[in-house]
């Protein structure tokens, strides 16, 4: 049966110590949240809710993070928040206006990269559902012209108030935002840089409705925000009937032209899911569940043993697997032609469809090895049929036309030469969060010591920019506690103390953690040192999932 989890954030006030003396008062945006969590409760979520002081960016990330644990494929996630949003420079370029995204949290600013990259945790076929009650855009003339338009009683009348009294809006003061940033410069960017380093295929479906576009601003009120109020005015105590667009129309219609809801979609399109009334809990079944979805490890070794993929598609249903050197070879009708046997394998060419029943493909080794000799990365997606012989009913987890969107892996090329060639070191790619310590596979080369590093966030094994920053709890470096290492026998095994993993893995922002290895040609000295991730490529460190399922992790080849 499928489950739903719901997570509320309203702030009506912020730290001022962290946002130079400014409190960011608003007055609805906690009560937003208990009415969010109260239509959550209503329909069976497990809800939780954070409120002012308790709102900060380590609880939010680690109610997202434990949500992405325990959700399953047909579960739900609902977010909602509510309070100032705000903006600040892209360092990694993804952003045509040079801004992202802010949720202005008790704390710091929460940036949209970082919630991106914890939607990545979530499995395939999740369904979030986030509202977002604040603004994303705006200046002091903007917010001036806008309080000098309540001078008009009809442009009034449509916030319920009378003229002269323009609302407050949800649009953090811009100097506090600007030292907040400052202070922080350096967690800022390396948030969004590593964000954007390590960017992975989101696998869950996202639906956001925000309380306005980006340029616009959204207003506060005694109760609710506006948005808020007229969201519960659609919903009206569950008698609404349609579906998410319909929800957001109807919201839309009941708005002043200046305060437009936005409504966004993220991850994989499931359709069904966006069909449904919204808040519901769970998928469809049958062929109108949605579309079926495939997942493998980021990253596979380049050699022997044939890549394996995770199937997820509707129990009475059949399915088949095509992997490709090149995602736009998916795109049939464009690029068709140019899909040969050495750069495209589809499992329903060479055998019948596969029954869903049977969750687990592994890719059949002689197309593994034509497409593993000639590319470095592979690109997959599934199709599923209602016929075992026939296209009935066919979805696929990415159409044709979605092709640059398709999820892929990293065929990693592993020199386990122990004498000559480069060192290395290997992890599971995932492991659960409550798990015995990780266990790293090590080839240092013969006659050679080694040391081993972990951390919460890659850009800390770059010491010269961002060493500062390091602390137990984000850190972890062998050498720095006990002598380099040494066996005689490669590859060699190192275990990491259970006190470093108890503490990195509770500080896990982004629910991954990171690794690297040196090696000396002495017991006691760098001397002649090699690091299989340098400090100046930091931010490309291999690393691993904490993943929310309990099952024993694949052992590294």
């Amino acid at each position: 049966m499928a489950i739903g989890l719901s997570l509320h954030i309203g702030l009506n006030f912020v730290n001022p110590a962290a946002y130079n003396g400014w409190n960011g008062e608003l007055a609805g945006c906690i009560n937003d949240a208990r009415d969010m969590k109260a239509i959550a409760d209503s329909l069976g979520y497990s809800s939780t809710i954070l409120t002012d002081s308790g709102a900060t960016v380590a609880a939010v990330c680690r109610g997202i993070n434990q949500a992405s644990q325990e959700l399953e494929s047909g579960d739900t996630f609902l977010l909602t928040y509510s309070g100032h949003g705000g903006k600040m420079t892209d360092v990694t370029g993804d952003e045509p206006d040079a801004q992202d995204e802010t949720w202005v949290l008790w704390d710091r600013q929460l940036i949209d990269d970082e919630l991106n990259t914890l939607w990545e945790g979530f499995a395939p076929g999740v369904r979030i559902f986030m509202l977002s009650d604040s603004c994303h855009s705006g200046t002091v003339a903007k917010v001036l012209a806008y309080n000098a338009r309540f001078k008009s009683r009809e442009v009034a009348a449509q916030y319920d108030l009378m003229p002269n009294h323009a609302p407050r809006v949800r649009l953090a003061n811009a100097a506090a935002l600007k030292h907040n940033y400052e202070s922080n410069k350096e967690n800022y960017d390396i948030a969004q840089l590593t964000a954007h380093a390590h960017r992975n295929t989101i696998r869950a479906s996202v639906l956001l409705i925000s309380g306005c576009q980006d340029n616009q601003l959204s207003a506060d009120g005694d109760a609710n925000g506006l948005f808020t109020q007229r969201l519960l005015e659609v919903w009206n105590s569950g008698a609404f009937k349609g579906n998410y667009a319909q929800f957001h129309s109807s919201i839309v219609a009941r708005m002043p032209s200046d305060q437009t809801p936005n409504l966004f979609r993220n991850g994989v399109i499931n359709t069904a899911f966006e069909a449904e009334k919204p808040f519901t809990i769970g998928a469809a079944t049958g062929s109108a569940a949605g579309r079926p979805s495939i997942s493998a490890p980021a990253t596979h070794t380049n050699g022997p043993t044939p890549i394996g993929f995770q199937i997820s598609a509707p129990a009475s249903s059949y399915y088949g697997v095509e992997v490709a050197l090149d995602a736009s070879l998916f795109n049939f009708q464009v690029n068709g032609s140019q899909r040969t046997t050495n750069n495209f394998y589809a499992s329903w060419q060479v055998k019948p469809f596969i029954s869903a029943s049977n969750s687990t493909f592994t890719l059949p080794a002689d197309a593994w090895n034509r497409l593993r000799q000639r590319g470095s990365r592979l690109y997959y997606r599934v199709w599923c049929t209602d016929s075992s012989t026939a296209w009935v009913n066919s979805q696929a987890s990415i159409y044709d036309n979605e092709s640059a969107n398709a999820p892929s892996v990293t065929l990693q090329t592993v020199n386990q030469t122990v004498e000559t060639g480069t060192p290395w070191i290997t992890a599971p790619t995932s492991l659960p969060n409550g798990s015995t310590p990780p266990r790293f596979q090590v080839n240092p080369g013969q006659n050679r010591y080694f040391a081993v590093e972990v951390a919460t966030n890659p850009w800390y094994f770059n010491n010269q920019q961002y060493g500062n920053l390091r602390t137990e709890n984000n850190f972890y470096a062998s050498w720095k506690v006990s002598p380099f290492l040494f066996s005689p026998i490669y590859p060699a095994a190192f275990d990491l103390p259970r006190d470093a993993w108890d503490r990195l893995r509770a500080n896990a922002t982004y629910g991954k953690l990171y690794y690297r290895m040196w090696c000396t040609d002495s017991p006691e000295n760098w001397v002649n040192q090699v690091c299989t991730t340098p400090d100046t490529t930091g931010q490309n460190a291999p690393g691993f999932s904490l993943s929310r399922d309990a099952e024993t992790p694949t052992a590294p080849e």
